[in-house]
């Protein structure tokens, strides 16, 4: 408005009359216009202020969206206009991305809710601060016990899992159990971000006193899936992962050594939103799609869209599309 007014006016002082501002605020919104648009805009002479080249050449385009917004502050209220969408954020890993996030969205997309749904990936900490200052919405991480957990948050386990190894060098039958010496002998890869710049194998191993040597981190699950489809090295995956990613058929799908860590997937919002209806509807559709039976349907009936682009065996899909872990 100020560079309009100086356009149209050629004075500073008219200008500050016609706006009711003082000349010194005109003189710092166009030093701020000068600043902004790299060029003088007005020189003086002769006792008033000449356009620019510049200022010639943008006058049209500040005018339409001047224009534009008085428009927009003329409609009715009660004028049709589209109510604004919702954003809910999700921080969560990438196993909810793989296993829960197309079947949820599936869900939210035919509810006809005035939402949409904002999934960032999960690092090595919950984000506690922005879950408490409202700008995460749901956190999703893993448990039991893996985070210190803030007073003024909530959770609550959507789902329990265990793991298999996968390998493609060992010479045993499929399905066989590792044992532990075999399983610390062995190179590893492992996905992150995880929980911490280990993992929870890691803290299990060094509670029993062993170890294990991890040559690469992956930023993904299928990342180490290639990995080991190349190279002589193991991967523990998260068991009900199998049926949605893309398995080599030479790869092996083992079970891991005894007393192998099991871990949850756990829902953590800040308590000051327990009482907003969107975030709670939502809390209830994760919950529902965490279930043995929600997760059995909604593998199959999308088989040819989740169903691995090679399966390692039909023997070995079947076997793990319906994990036995209760919870």
């Amino acid at each position: 408005m100020v560079f309009l007014c100086l356009y149209d006016q050629k004075s500073a002082r008219r200008t500050a009359e016609i706006l009711s501002i003082s000349q010194p605020t005109v003189s710092y919104s166009l030093k701020r216009l000068r600043s902004c648009f790299g060029d003088v805009l007005f020189d003086l002479g002769q006792g008033s202020l000449k356009p620019t080249p510049k200022a010639d050449a943008i006058e049209p385009y500040l005018r339409n969206v001047l224009d534009a917004i008085n428009r927009c502050s003329q409609m009715e209220l009660d004028s049709a206009v589209a109510p604004a969408r919702r954003v809910v954020r999700i921080c969560a890993p990438e196993y909810f991305e793989l296993l829960l996030l197309p079947s949820v969205l599936e869900i939210f997309m035919t509810s006809g809710r005035q939402a949409s749904l904002f999934v960032e990936r999960l690092g090595r900490d919950l984000p506690v601060e922005r879950l408490l200052a409202g700008e995460v919405d749901i956190a999703i991480g893993f448990g039991p016990g893996y985070y210190r957990m803030h007073p003024g948050l909530l959770w609550e386990s959507l789902l329990s899992d265990k793991f298999v190894c996968l390998s493609a060098n060992r010479r045993a039958k499929a399905h066989q159990r590792i044992s532990l010496d075999e399983f610390c002998d062995m190179q590893h890869v492992f996905p992150t971000p995880w929980v911490s710049d280990t993992n929870m194998i890691d803290g299990w191993l060094e509670r029993i006193g062993r170890t294990r040597n991890v040559v690469a981190r992956a930023s993904t699950y299928q990342a180490c899936l290639n990995i080991v489809a190349r190279l002589p090295v193991l991967l523990a995956l998260p068991q009900r992962l199998v049926p949605f990613l893309s398995i080599p058929p030479h790869v092996q799908v083992s079970e891991p050594p005894l007393g192998f860590p099991n871990f949850t997937l756990d829902i953590v919002w800040a308590a000051q939103s327990d009482d907003d209806a969107e975030l709670r509807w939502i809390r209830n559709l994760l919950k529902s799609m965490s279930t043995d039976a929600a997760l059995t349907a909604a593998l199959g009936s999308g088989e040819d869209c989740f169903k691995p682009s090679q399966p390692y065996r039909e023997s070995d899909t079947a076997a793990y599309k319906n994990p036995k872990t209760k919870f």
